[in-house]
């Protein structure tokens, strides 16, 4: 998988029709021509949105949205920083509330809905909320969800395959399919203003190493171990790489995540070292193997144990969660400016 392959680990270790409504239609057949309006709210209509599964055409600005994935919040993001309102997401399984943390402002169950998606969809419940559009660009069940979800109301998916498009074309196609593509170029650019005050605020992280992992699995660890990773991407435009000790380790199925056992622990040393758990217990077994507590970035307090909502951001940067998740890493920067 070439993104948020810890996320999708996580899920699995912890987790194990009507008519159309509205004014959407859905086209089946991927030679369909794209158009584009001015994204001034119905002026920008009608609009087609192509994807993996097909085309799906907007004549008149959606009124009911619910969104589907449970494989980042891409959509979710898009839909509140161009200010729309769905009507129901999928929520956090990890979140007590069932609301990522950086929406908690955001989000209001009284309006909007949330799914429990974490083991399928329930296509009835869905049915019930009469969508007129249905968003799923992060869903990595699209696959077999697609026909069904497409019965009930028209869907859009990802572009090629789950987990290629960047977030700001996650943005682009959110706000294409809503008529709001000017203000897309302003949600883009203040999170990339975001991503540039950091390293403008930091000048220590440029040119330093940094390892970024988790762990969720007794006596192993999966860690970025390319470049390519979305994480990895988003790093490097604060000033950081990945070291190069875990660049060359065993991959998971192809993919930009690494799997270290315990006796490999010390490749994770960097100048910047960050971690989550998901139990205190395998907090506490990585911690006390030698190899970690000889660590330079342990020795010299560079060491830093965030939570694996941050990791999963970062694995799955999406246009609102990103500066909710650097900030959460601004003390581990800030050792690296002294």
């Amino acid at each position: 998988m070439p993104r948020k392959l810890l996320t999708t680990l996580l899920t699995v270790t912890l987790a194990a029709g009507l008519a159309a409504c509205g004014s959407v239609k859905d086209e089946s057949s991927t030679s369909s021509d794209s158009s584009s309006g001015d994204a001034k709210g119905s002026s920008a209509f009608p609009v087609t949105v192509k994807h993996k599964f097909g085309s799906t055409k907007i004549t008149e600005e959606p009124e009911r949205i619910v969104v589907i994935g449970d494989g980042g919040t891409d959509d979710v993001d898009a839909l509140y920083a161009l200010g729309v309102t769905p009507v129901a997401v999928s929520k956090d399984a990890f979140a007590a509330d069932g609301v990522h943390p950086w929406l908690k402002d955001r989000v209001d169950t009284k309006k909007t809905k949330l799914l429990d998606t974490m083991n399928g969809v329930d296509f009835e419940e869905v049915a019930a909320l009469r969508p007129d559009l249905i968003l799923a660009t992060s869903d990595f069940t699209l696959e077999k969800n697609y026909q069904k979800l497409s019965a009930v109301a028209p869907t859009i998916g990802y572009e090629t395959a789950w987990g290629k498009q960047t977030w700001q074309e996650h943005v682009q196609v959110v706000a294409k399919a809503v008529g709001r593509e000017e203000q897309a170029a302003k949600a883009i650019k203040d999170t990339e203003d975001s991503i540039a005050e950091v390293r403008s605020k930091h000048p220590g992280l440029e040119g330093k190493t940094y390892s970024l992992s988790m762990g969720n699995t007794p006596a192993k660890i999966f860690t970025i171990a390319s470049e390519e990773d979305f994480a990895a991407k988003l790093m490097s435009e604060v000033g950081l790489s990945l070291t190069p000790s875990v660049k060359n380790i065993k991959t998971v199925s192809g993919s930009p995540t690494g799997e270290l056992s315990f006796e490999q622990l010390d490749k994770l040393d960097a100048d910047l070292v960050v971690i989550a758990f998901t139990t205190p217990q395998l907090k506490k077994a990585f911690e006390s193997s030698a190899l970690v507590k000889n660590m330079s970035a342990v020795k010299e307090d560079r060491y830093v144990v965030t939570d694996v909502a941050t990791i999963s951001q970062l694995r799955s940067p999406s246009v609102l969660g990103i500066p909710w998740a650097l900030d959460n890493l601004e003390t581990g920067f800030a050792k690296l400016d002294k």
